[in-house]
């Protein structure tokens, strides 16, 4: 049914408006790149990286600490602070931000296969980058520390590259086009299982379901099958390395088997709590406004002919291995950066059910008469509104700047980089920070005060960092200021402008 001339302009406001929901989102992101620092393990890795070779780490972390071979040892000698460069720490964050909507785009622009113009790809990623954003459980782990993002954010940004090359190489005709993507997704399956567990769970099943989705396609089958061959050979070197159970032994609750899988499953479920709501409500905007038109664009798209029963097994499974995998080898519950991954897996996957669903139940989703405009736009001001909420990650991105947080946090390190660069002390103290950014600030040293009280277990930060300076130990004068929540953040900046305006008067 062809769309009425207010529904035609009605669909182009609402791809404009997701664009600037994009870009809103993206922007404060952006600019906080400048104000990043480094923090905790960047100091520390890059001392270790400077005093050994490549392979003499590698040897030794994947002994005594750790199978990820790839991240952990590989990636890490990329670490800006190896060199000494601040200006490259910040530049950082801003290219991987980009290469983040670039690999999103570029994904979606694939799997659509041309099913969308410019205009509604951009509308697309969007949503799926503001709802990654807008719930992401730890931002600075995901985009500005760089010892965590190096670790857990590039491998979700190779995830959405493999995708994408998996498409194409089911999508060849020639027997050189799939060599060659093959040969590309086993570089990208190595790299990403070994850099963290997380990774690891989400690649193996991807490719697994990818395998048993195709096993009747005779001239893919053999391709995959190798592909899950170099999964399960990789596997294999990450988990069974000797540092892992070493690893294990300092944790006195890992290997519980019965905790790990009923914690796993809480959490599974947990999910849905958690993260759903804001996803439910661009859902329907996705329906209406994407899934729909694609359906009917794509009937027979390989991306979307797979069995749905399947897909809600193989969504359901990852995100419950991915908590057990974490449960099991530390007997604790998962971190925020692990929770980043698990969130980026829970966000796409949901997309990827809901697309598949609207494939089988298309004729039953497609009214015989239109809904009226009122309910798309009540469902889409939901959606914005969630994003403009003051206590969510995009209102704290803004605050931060807005307030003169991240500015101050910026200066105050530069003088501190300054002082201990200057001094000849041994036993150092610097000062405090004078506020503290919640988007890029991950955690910093303590005082002394702190060291004799409950904080003792953070000194492994202020020994980093005073081995990255060359001196004995490093404290703060004082303990930081506590994380403010954005209404305080908002009442102190405007207590603050009166107080100024009032004095130049």
């Amino acid at each position: 049914m062809p769309l009425l001339p207010q529904e035609n302009r009605f669909h182009t406001y609402t791809y404009w408006i997701l664009i600037a929901a994009g870009i809103y989102t993206l922007l404060p992101y952006l600019i906080l790149s400048f104000y990043s620092h480094p923090q905790a393990d960047d100091f520390s890795f890059a001392v270790r990286d400077q005093e050994f070779s490549y392979l003499t780490v590698l040897q030794d972390y994947y002994t005594n600490w750790t199978g990820r071979y790839f991240s952990t040892i590989t990636l890490f000698r990329i670490n800006p602070m190896i060199s000494g460069s601040l200006v490259l720490y910040k530049i950082y964050p801003l290219v991987l931000l980009l290469s983040f909507c670039a690999a999103l785009y570029y994904a979606i622009d694939t799997i659509t296969n041309k099913a969308f113009n410019k205009k509604q790809l951009l509308a697309l990623a969007s949503i799926l980058f503001t709802l990654y954003l807008l719930q992401l459980p730890s931002p600075s782990e995901g985009f500005y520390f760089f010892s965590t993002y190096a670790t857990y954010q590039l491998p979700n940004i190779l995830m959405l590259v493999l995708l994408a090359v998996l498409y194409k190489f089911l999508q060849a005709k020639s027997r050189l086009s799939k060599v060659g993507y093959t040969g590309l997704v086993s570089i990208l399956c190595a790299a990403m299982i070994g850099s963290n567990e997380m990774a690891l769970v989400v690649t193996f099943t991807t490719v697994l379901l990818i395998t048993i989705a195709n096993l009747k396609n005779a001239e893919a089958r053999s391709y995959l099958l190798f592909l899950l061959l170099v999964c399960v050979i990789c596997c294999l070197v990450a988990v069974l390395a000797p540092g892992n159970f070493n690893r294990m032994s300092s944790h006195p609750n890992a290997g519980k088997l019965l905790w790990s899988v009923v914690y796993a499953a809480f959490m599974t479920v947990l999910s849905f709590y958690r993260w759903l709501l804001p996803i439910l409500a661009a859902s329907v905007v996705y329906i209406l406004y994407f899934g729909l038109p694609l359906a009917e664009k794509l009937k027979y798209s390989r991306a979307f002919r797979i069995d749905i029963r399947l897909a809600i097994v193989y969504f359901l499974t990852t995100i419950f291995l991915m908590n057990f995998v974490f449960a099991w080898s530390t007997g604790e519950r998962a971190t925020p950066r692990l929770e980043n991954v698990i969130y980026f897996f829970f966000l796409f996957g949901w997309f990827y059910l809901l697309q598949l669903t609207i494939q089988k139940y298309k004729q039953a989703l497609t009214l015989e008469q239109k809904p009226p405009l009122a309910i798309p736009a009540f469902v889409l001001l939901i959606f914005i509104l969630s994003i403009l909420s003051v206590e969510n990650n995009i209102s704290t991105a803004y605050i931060d700047l807005i307030s003169g947080k991240a500015a101050a946090y910026n200066k105050a390190l530069i003088q501190r980089y300054t002082q201990l660069k200057k001094s000849d002390c041994k036993v150092c103290t610097v000062d405090p920070l004078p506020a503290i950014p919640k988007t890029i600030y991950f955690a910093d040293i303590i005082s002394q005060a702190e060291q004799n009280k409950a904080a003792s277990d953070m000194m492994w930060v202020n020994k980093g960092l005073a081995a990255y300076w060359g001196k004995s130990i490093i404290y703060l004068s004082k303990p930081n200021p506590p994380i403010q929540d954005n209404l305080t953040s908002l009442r102190n900046a405007g207590k603050s402008t009166l107080r100024e305006k009032s004095v130049i008067k």
